[in-house]
């Protein structure tokens, strides 16, 4: 039974993101005429913001308009937007309204600033390559909807690596890249987002996810059931990020707050295939512990995830040869933000508590 078990897990997880992995491509944008306004929600970033900033000023496609939402910092992030010619800031000095939470509340005082007719929200530890708002609006050309990006990323210390089981799950989850997929994804990749204007109000936009700890699942959600496409894809060598760069203590803070409300968005049918396929990885090691015929189920599993996670980010062979302790790590986040969730009731980013 157990090696049935094995088996099944394996096959799943191949499954769950074989059959359509895609990456953004660089291509040349032939209609220049499409005003596109950029949006960047922003609170405590000023190590990125300069960073993003000088990346957009260098691309090949020119946005219409950069907007920078400052969402109540207390660093530097405002002085530094403020360095460059040519962006709109929007200072919000107290924190959201009640019934907001950050993230949507920044983009959404941002969309009110804007007048292009795309408009493309960008997380500020994004990093554009030169070709990357040609490709993405001409993706959007290409399909319409809601465009949105994984980026791929780009790790500096160790501690960093510890992401890769969460990297599996966002990509898995959204039925964007496997044969579960039948004809639309669950939600959308928050770090970057492509929609047009009349889209984003047709659906109410972050208004309609104002209270929502994981706004981006929502948002697809929403467009799906007004019937407008979703189109989910993978940054590879044009977009990448570096998501938690000031420590262990950050990415802990980060992935635990969004976890519990993650798994509830998925739906239980993705959960339940998603813990198969989990539990197939830690079984692996634990019964090769202790009987060697089980040697063999640990290699596919080492195998299957550094040929699955290879393509998304800074990962070396070490990293899945080692997974146990990615792993254990997944498994004490995962808890800790069931605990916030369900006993605290509360959640913590940035210095920023948020009742949930």
């Amino acid at each position: 039974m157990r090696h049935f078990i094995l088996i099944l897990s394996w096959i799943i997880g191949w499954l769950l993101l074989l059959r359509r992995t895609r990456f953004l491509e660089a291509k040349n944008l032939q209609n220049k005429s499409i005003c596109l306004s950029v949006i960047i929600p922003a609170m405590n970033e000023e190590h990125n913001i300069g960073k993003i900033l000088n990346s957009l000023k260098t691309q090949n496609y020119k946005p219409y308009e950069i907007i920078v939402v400052n969402d109540n910092s207390t660093d530097k992030t405002e002085s530094v937007a403020s360095s460059y010619v040519g962006i709109d800031i929007i200072s919000l000095k107290t924190e959201p309204p009640k019934g907001w939470i950050g993230k949507p509340w920044s983009c959404w005082n941002g969309y009110l600033k804007s007048t292009g007719n795309l408009l493309l929200f960008l997380d500020a530890d994004v990093e554009l390559s030169r070709e990357a708002l040609e490709s993405l609006v001409t993706e959007y050309i290409k399909h319409g909807g809601l465009i949105s990006v994984w980026p791929y990323q780009r790790f500096e210390k160790f501690y960093e690596h510890l992401i890769m089981p969460f990297n599996l799950i966002a990509l898995s989850s959204m039925n964007s890249f496997s044969l579960f997929h039948k004809s639309n994804p669950i939600g959308v990749f928050g770090p970057v987002i492509l929609t047009s204007r009349s889209d984003y109000e047709k659906t109410g936009g972050h208004l309609a996810v104002k209270n929502q700890v994981v706004e981006d699942l929502k948002i697809g959600k929403i467009y799906l059931e007004k019937g407008i496409g979703v189109t989910n894809i993978l940054g590879g060598e044009i977009i990448k990020f570096r998501m938690y760069p000031k420590g262990l203590r950050q990415l802990f803070e980060g992935l635990s707050k969004n976890m519990a409300f993650g798994a509830i968005q998925i739906g239980m049918i993705n959960l339940l295939v998603i813990c198969l396929w989990f539990g197939g990885i830690y079984s692996s090691f634990f019964y090769c512990l202790s009987k060697s015929e089980y040697l063999i189920y640990y290699l596919l599993f080492v195998l299957q995830i550094y040929m699955l996670i290879s393509k998304t980010g800074d990962y070396s062979f070490w990293d899945v040869v080692f997974y146990p302790v990615h792993f254990l790590f997944f498994l004490i986040v995962f808890l800790s933000s069931i605990f916030k969730k369900f006993i605290l009731r509360s959640v913590t980013w940035k210095g920023r508590k948020i009742n949930v």
